[in-house]
């Protein structure tokens, strides 16, 4: 065989590798995605039945029913804290995805970008 249809073949083989490598990486971290998804679905879901609580719990004081400011008080701490996982989910998740959010208009942006793509905005 020809050396440089030898060599071309030899590097050929190495980028293929070097491609599924990268496909690899790239499947695993989509599957790490699609989990950190799941349960910041759930968090979101806990988050919307503590804010409903604490309408709940509003409502009952506005109307003489119950004042309870020791339950107010651990539902906005837990309201805090779910809050504060989510957005642990979300910056691990925007880590996985190489990206960051825009403040302002919450589009997606790249890492490195110093200006939001969709609204301009320096970020």
């Amino acid at each position: 065989m020809d050396e440089k249809v030898k060599e071309l073949l030899e590097r050929v083989r190495g980028t293929a590798g070097d491609t599924a490598r990268a496909a690899g990486r790239m499947a695993g971290q989509m599957v790490d995605v699609a989990k950190l998804n799941v349960q910041l679905f759930d968090l979101n879901g806990e988050y919307n039945d503590v804010l409903r609580q604490l309408g709940q719990v509003m409502v009952d004081t506005h109307h003489g029913q119950s004042e309870d400011p020791e339950k107010v008080a651990a539902l906005l701490e837990r309201a805090d804290e779910t809050a504060e996982r989510a957005a642990e989910l979300k910056a691990r998740i925007a880590d996985l995805r190489q990206s960051q959010t825009c403040p302002a208009c919450g589009a997606p942006c790249g890492k490195g970008d110093k200006f939001c793509r969709a609204c301009g905005r320096q970020l």
